[in-house]
């Protein structure tokens, strides 16, 4: 009897380790599937945070725009390089013919609006300044051309109305989280 328990157990003896492999190797597999999942969880998180943190500081910038627009009792005359604080919509622009808009062109990058546009501080001394952001917010204004329709349900058109164009851009904590928001003033 002792020589038959011998012969089960020489049998049977390798099929245990090579079962307890199979299921360590499927556990590390869940593992290592949890942690990729729980990276790439945070990356998204760290990504929608500075989209978020870009957003608000277009906002902000879009907010300072308007402000300024509110704040003149006369608007200066409108320049081909936005010195005067208004662009000519026509002049911002410097392909007409690739149905882009300005702000879409890649000559438009992080230099262009660093030296052509309106940031909302330039120091953090200053009360709108930003932190955590990549870069700090800034705007354009544009004189929009007449229009022909009201943008009022129910109105005519008022030959003196004057239509302006904020463009605000925002970037988050990162150079790569840009957002740029527009918005049309009626002054």
């Amino acid at each position: 009897m002792k020589t038959s328990y011998r012969k089960h157990l020489s049998r049977n003896s390798g099929s245990a380790l090579i079962i307890a492999l199979v299921i360590l190797m499927v556990m590390t597999l869940i593992g290592l599937t949890s942690m990729n999942t729980s990276i790439l969880e945070e990356r998204m998180a760290g990504s929608m945070f500075n989209r978020n943190l870009g957003f608000q500081a277009a906002e902000s910038a879009l907010r300072e725009g308007e402000g300024w627009i509110a704040s003149q009792s006369v608007l200066p005359d409108v320049s081909n390089d936005g010195s005067s604080g208004i662009w000519d919509i026509r002049a911002a622009d410097p392909d007409t013919s690739n149905n882009l808009g300005w702000w879409d062109e890649s000559t438009r990058g992080a230099t262009w609006w660093g030296s052509s546009a309106v940031p909302i501080a330039t120091s953090s001394s200053d009360a709108e300044w930003i932190a955590g952001v990549f870069a700090q917010p800034a705007y354009v204004i544009e004189e929009l051309p007449p229009i022909a329709e009201s943008l009022e349900v129910g109105k005519s058109v008022d030959d003196n109305d004057i239509y302006l164009q904020v463009t605000a851009r925002g970037v988050g904590g990162t150079a790569s989280s840009v957002v740029l928001l527009q918005s049309t003033y009626k002054w």
